[in-house]
This record gives C-alpha cells, sequence and structure tokens, in this order.
C-alpha cells in the first residue's frame, strides 16, 4: 500500500499585516514583525492524505511531512505530528535562502528521494501531497516542479479522493469544470485545491508531537543541484505595497440606497478598470533619437542615475561613453558628489554602450483549448505578446498542441500572431500534463522564443511549471504586469519585468528572469486586453513533429464533467451567490427576483454568476463559476450575494467597473475590495432590493 510525504510550509499571518510590517526604505517585508503559521491548503493537504490511508485500509501506511525553511520552521512540523504525521523532517541551511520556486522544488525532490531510500525503503509505491499553493508565494509552481525534477505524474487542483479496485481515484478542479482521473503509474504528486475535513489535535497526539525527534538535514545531506540565489532562476527587482485600491468601500445602511446607487453606478460611461500598469511603449537602445538614453529602466533611481549621469556627459560634451577616460571620470564624480561612487558609474558607463538585446527570438504565447473552443485568455496574451513583440521588433508566435487542430489557428492570426506552431499528435488530443509539457517543450528548446506566456488558468499553472523546469528557464506566476526594461547597470537590455501580487495581494513584486535562455510568466486572465481581430492578417503555420507515446500519458481520465448550457458573461450586469446563499432555491429564487428586477429598471441583460464554494454546494453548475478556477469577467456592474472574497475570486472580477457586496458577516474580506457594501442576510436584504429598484424614480 502507498506511503504518503505531506509538504507543509510555515508563512507569515497575512491578516495581521500592518504598515509597519514593511521597511520603509526597501519597501520588504519584515517578516519578525509578523506571526507564522502554517499555511491553510497544507493543513487541508495534511487532512487529505490522512484520509487516503484511511481509505486504503492500511495501518501500516506512512506519512511523512517535509518541510523547508529556519529552525523555527520546527514548529509547523509538530503541528503535523499532533495531527497525522508519523514522522518529520527539516530540510534548514542558511545556503537555501533566498530561493525562487525552482531552488525551492529542487532540494525538497531530492529530500524526497533521500526519504524513499531511508524511510520507505526505496519503495516507489507513495504519492507527495501538498497544498495547491502558499499564501505567500501564490505560484503554485513547487509541487509541479518537484514532479518534473522526480519524473512523476502531477495532479493539480485535487478536491475529492476514492479509493477503488485497489487504487486511488482523485477528483480535480479543470477549467470550465472538474475530472476524476488516476495517475498511470506511482509514484504521484497531488496538489490539494480545498478540502473541508479538518484534522484536530487530540491531548495524546500533542504530548507524543512534543517528544518526538525532528529529523534535521542539511544542504550537505540531500546533494541538491539547485541552491538558494545561485540555483535561482529568478531574482525580485523591487518589492512595494500596492497601489491604493480604486474600489471605494464604502458601507451602505439601507436598501432604497442601494438601489439608487445601482441604477446611477450602471449609468455611469464605461471607463474599464484595467489592472495593468501604463507606461510608455519601450524602444530599443539602438532606436532611441539620443544614443545617450536611458530612460527605458526598470528601477526609479537607475532613471535617475543615468539622467545625470548623461547631464555630465553633455556638459562635458561627450556623446560617446567609450570615450570616457578616467580623468574624466574624476569630473563626473566631483559633480555628482555622493549620489553615486566609483564602481557604480563604471557599470553605468559600460551599460551605455550595450545596444543589443540580452534575449534574441520572437514573443510566444501557449494556446489553451478544448474541443475547438480556445479559452478567452489565449487571445488576451496574443494582445500582450503583440505589444511586447512590436516593442522589440519581433513576431509573435503561438504554440498549440493537440489534435485534429485545423479549425484553431485562423483565430491567432486574426488575433495578432505572426507564426503558428501546430503539434497535432492523436494522444495530446486530451490534456495530460506530462505528455503536453513534452510536445511544448520540444518545440520551446527547438526555437528559443525570447519571452513565453501562459494563462493562469488551473491548466497554465500546472502545464508551465512543468515545461519551465524542463527546459531550465525561469517562470513567474500570475502576473497583473508584463514591460519590456532595461537594467543597463547589470548589463541587461530590453528584459522582461514581470510584476505580480504576492502575500494575498498585501505587496507588489517586479521580477526578471535570470541564468535562462527564455523568461517565462503566466499571466491573470481578465487582466491583459485583447486586439480587435484583423482577418486580413497572413501568417506562417509550422507543423512541428513530436513524437508522443503511450509512455508519456501519465494520467486515466475517468470521467470529465463540463458546465452545460449556456451563459452571457458578456452581459453588462452579473449578480453572482456564494455560500452564504444556504441552499439551490435561495440561490436561484432570489438571485432570478434580483436579475429580473434589474433588468427590467436598466434594460440590459443580466447574468447569474457563482463562487467555486456554490458550485462545490450544488448551487449552481460549474459553467456558472466566477473566478480563477471559473471564468474571469469584467462587466460595468458586479453584485456579490453571500460571497467571502476569496483572493481567487477578486482575481476573477478584477476588471469589473463597480463591485456591489452583500453579506452577513461584517468583517468579510470582499468589504475592502468592493465599491459598496451592505450588512445583512441574502434572504432579508435581496427581496427588499428587488422591490426598492422597481420603486426607484431615478430613470
Amino acid at each position: 500500500m502507498s506511503n504518503f510525504i505531506v509538504l507543509v510550509k510555515q508563512v507569515p499571518d497575512i491578516s495581521q499585516i500592518t504598515d509597519n510590517a514593511f521597511d520603509p526604505e526597501t519597501g520588504t517585508l519584515i517578516r519578525t514583525r509578523l506571526a507564522s503559521v502554517i499555511n491553510e491548503l497544507d493543513t487541508q493537504a495534511l487532512a487529505f492524505a490522512n484520509r487516503m490511508r484511511q481509505l486504503s485500509g492500511d495501518s501500516a501506511a506512512k506519512i511523512i511531512a517535509l518541510t523547508m525553511g529556519p529552525p523555527m520552521a520546527e514548529e509547523v512540523l509538530r503541528y503535523s505530528l499532533a495531527r497525522c504525521a508519523d514522522t518529520v523532517v527539516l530540510l534548514t541551511d542558511r545556503a537555501l535562502g533566498g530561493a525562487d520556486t525552482v531552488a525551492t522544488a529542487n532540494p525538497l525532490a531530492f529530500s524526497i528521494r533521500k526519504i524513499v531510500k531511508d524511510m520507505f525503503a526505496g519503495d516507489n509505491d507513495y504519492y507527495v501531497v501538498s497544498g495547491m499553493q502558499s499564501v505567500d508565494g501564490d505560484t503554485a509552481q513547487v509541487p509541479p516542479q518537484i514532479a518534473e525534477e522526480l519524473g512523476l505524474a502531477c495532479i493539480a487542483y485535487a478536491t475529492d479522493c476514492r479509493y477503488q479496485n485497489g487504487r486511488f481515484e482523485f477528483t480535480r478542479i479543470i477549467s470550465g469544470g472538474s475530472q476524476i482521473v488516476t495517475p498511470k503509474r506511482l509514484p504521484a504528486v497531488v496538489t490539494v485545491a480545498k478540502y473541508e475535513f479538518p484534522l484536530f489535535a487530540s491531548f495524546s497526539a500533542s504530548r507524543r508531537a512534543n517528544k518526538t525527534k525532528v529529523i534535521q538535514w542539511s544542504s550537505q545531506d540531500i546533494n541538491a543541484s539547485l541552491i538558494g540565489v545561485k540555483g535561482s532562476k529568478t531574482t525580485v527587482i523591487r518589492v512595494f505595497p500596492p497601489g491604493k485600491s480604486g474600489r471605494k468601500c464604502r458601507r451602505v445602511d439601507d436598501v432604497k440606497s442601494l438601489a439608487a446607487l445601482l441604477i446611477e453606478s450602471y449609468k455611469l460611461p464605461k471607463g474599464g478598470a484595467d489592472t495593468v500598469r501604463q507606461t510608455a511603449r519601450y524602444v530599443l537602445p539602438a532606436k532611441r533619437k539620443d544614443k545617450l538614453d536611458r530612460t527605458f529602466g526598470g528601477v526609479a533611481k537607475e532613471i535617475e542615475d543615468y539622467k545625470i549621469l548623461t547631464e555630465q556627459l553633455r556638459t562635458l560634451g561627450i556623446t560617446d561613453a567609450a570615450a570616457v577616460d578616467e580623468p574624466t571620470k574624476e569630473k563626473i564624480l566631483a559633480a555628482v558628489g555622493d549620489r553615486f561612487h566609483k564602481n557604480a558609474l563604471d557599470d553605468m558607463l559600460a551599460g551605455l554602450q550595450l545596444f543589443d538585446t540580452t534575449y534574441h527570438g520572437d514573443v510566444w504565447v501557449v494556446a489553451e483549448h478544448r474541443d475547438d473552443l480556445v479559452h478567452p485568455a489565449t487571445f488576451e496574451l496574443i494582445g500582450k505578446a503583440r505589444e511586447l513583440a512590436d516593442s522589440l521588433e519581433t513576431n509573435v508566435g503561438v504554440v498549440i498542441a493537440g489534435h485534429q487542430l485545423a479549425a484553431i489557428p485562423q483565430q491567432f492570426i486574426a488575433a495578432g500572431a505572426d507564426n503558428i506552431y501546430v503539434i497535432d499528435e492523436p494522444l495530446l488530443a486530451q490534456f495530460d500534463p506530462i505528455s503536453h509539457r513534452k510536445a511544448i517543450a520540444d518545440a520551446i528548446s527547438t526555437y528559443w522564443p525570447q519571452i513565453v506566456l501562459y494563462a493562469a488558468t488551473p491548466q497554465g499553472r500546472v502545464l508551465a511549471p512543468l515545461i519551465s523546469y524542463k527546459v531550465g528557464c525561469g517562470l513567474t506566476a500570475d502576473c497583473t504586469g508584463l514591460d519590456i526594461r532595461d537594467s543597463s547597470r547589470k548589463g541587461q537590455i530590453a528584459i522582461l519585468l514581470q510584476t505580480r501580487p504576492a502575500l494575498g495581494g498585501n505587496v507588489m513584486a517586479t521580477i526578471s528572469t535570470k541564468n535562462s535562455r527564455s523568461q517565462m510568466a503566466t499571466a491573470r486572465p481578465g487582466v491583459m486586453k485583447c486586439l480587435p481581430p484583423d482577418s486580413s492578417r497572413k501568417v506562417q503555420i509550422i507543423n512541428h513533429s513530436v513524437q508522443i507515446s503511450p509512455d508519456d500519458v501519465s494520467l486515466e481520465i475517468i470521467k470529465t464533467e463540463l458546465g452545460t448550457g449556456s451563459v452571457n458573461f458578456q452581459a453588462e450586469v452579473i449578480v453572482s451567490g456564494g455560500k452564504g446563499m444556504q441552499n439551490r432555491d435561495n440561490y436561484e429564487q432570489l438571485l432570478d427576483s434580483l436579475r429580473e428586477s434589474l433588468r427590467t429598471k436598466l434594460n440590459t441583460p443580466v447574468e447569474r454568476g457563482a463562487s467555486r464554494a456554490a458550485v462545490e454546494q450544488g448551487f449552481a453548475e460549474r459553467i456558472r463559476q466566477v473566478g480563477q478556477t471559473g471564468t474571469a469577467v469584467g462587466p460595468k456592474l458586479y453584485i456579490a450575494v453571500g460571497i467571502s472574497g476569496a483572493i481567487q475570486h477578486m482575481i476573477g472580477v478584477a476588471n469589473t467597473e463597480t463591485i456591489v457586496a452583500i453579506n452577513s458577516d461584517p468583517n468579510a474580506p470582499i468589504f475592502k475590495q468592493c465599491d459598496y457594501y451592505i450588512i445583512g442576510l441574502a434572504e432579508n436584504i435581496l427581496p427588499q432590493l428587488a422591490a426598492a429598484l422597481q420603486e426607484n424614480p431615478n430613470d
């Protein structure tokens, strides 16, 4: 029977973040000012692994909890022992500090190899179970990268499991629905998206946890190949607090006032809620009017330093940085004072002599599709790729893997692509993470685009880490901003700066790729903008051949359930219900009553949506799910009823112009992310609101 290795992580308690948790000089989080807790999804992974052991009926099966972190991370291991773990391992070493996801996954994978050898006697009948992601990183990259290092199947976004015919079968979230799958061979990695059956510590288990020895390993014990900062493929350029929310977060105390605000908000001219940072279009150094121009730096201080330097050069009558000799350097340093010193000046002058780009090749988008239907996020990414490629004076490529794809490429042409790379194989007809990773990684390593973009969908968030690790490239997750910029002092020209939220959206990080041949990123659906279709464009279609064998397919798909029916999420008004609706009757009847009142009053179609929790409770069909694992929407007016405001849901509605929340919990997180809110039970508020809309004379 199977053993289990559960990955757990100690994370800062982001619910306690205040302004003094950040260094005012650097904008970085001071972790010592926040309490540390176990990552919530990892507690669910522990419960999930324990349930798997119970279902198998094997009392001899072992659960090993593994974490990587400082010595204080021992606390989460004792938490694990008090719940269900038999043995715990702490991988701790200063050399491991500063790691990105690659340099985190690699040592953990080597630790798993050691656990299997030392504790399982080499038995490969085991599962690695982890939370889908951690709240401090939010990347969901480490588990798939571990799977790639170990050569294992990866079952991402699992929500349930069952044990039948001597094997485990897993229910997992996919774009637009769910699937039941089982790995074709063991071992395998499983990431848990949600499992609502928590474990509690008993008195006897807590005593045992305090007495049990925590096994500690250093980097030398595991001999990993990618360690710490040196082994990382990405680097953080800067960390900064997010900009002030554009949301009003205004409480409304009576239903009639709320009705008036709904009407007023809908009638406002459409202005858009684009979260993408708008910046001047990048120009290659060789094409700039002034060869000393370095205004396209990625960091404000570097831009300002170059401005000061170029002013000094012009004062001295110098137009070519190569002409600066030592006496001239002394004059510049004397003039600028303490602004920068000799080494910095040498780096800056060297940067002024760089005109060739650091990376070469096209800008690619990895297409996501099902049954000839392309995911909307693919077209959004093509629009962004077009913008980046035009700045770099290169082409846009789209790579698509599947079977019987003839009807799809024309859509990419009209969307802005120049080259379409088609990988058509019968065994790629159904999405399988490992077979698709093999196909697309082969195309990337054949043509080597300089940028590769993926949608941050359930499919993209498992496929991108597998591919990036396979080809040895850095990857940044869940980006909301992508810009071409220079880091001239570091000798980098026209690199991709990738901006993303972290720590539950409490901070923003700008990241660049290093030690890689391609720069890779996943981008949030609904954030980038599609281009208007242009059917007159001409492109080249390249058929790329990759041999896919049955051994390359990692999962057996037992059942697929996709949302049925039709949903008009292009409607300008969407009313969504969450778990707080209590039952399906409330969800349907109360929301439909409000929809009808809005439709009549505003003279516009009004669609019904749902949170993931509402779908999983059976209140609504999967096709109605709004959010990161459902559909991203951007209506003029979005009304969330009984929805708490989890980040995955709010990501999916970020482009909405006006968000209105109705919730009985006065501390609901959504109240800090909406424009207007009212506190109360849905069954009380919605009938009154529907009536108030019919009575309201504001036409």
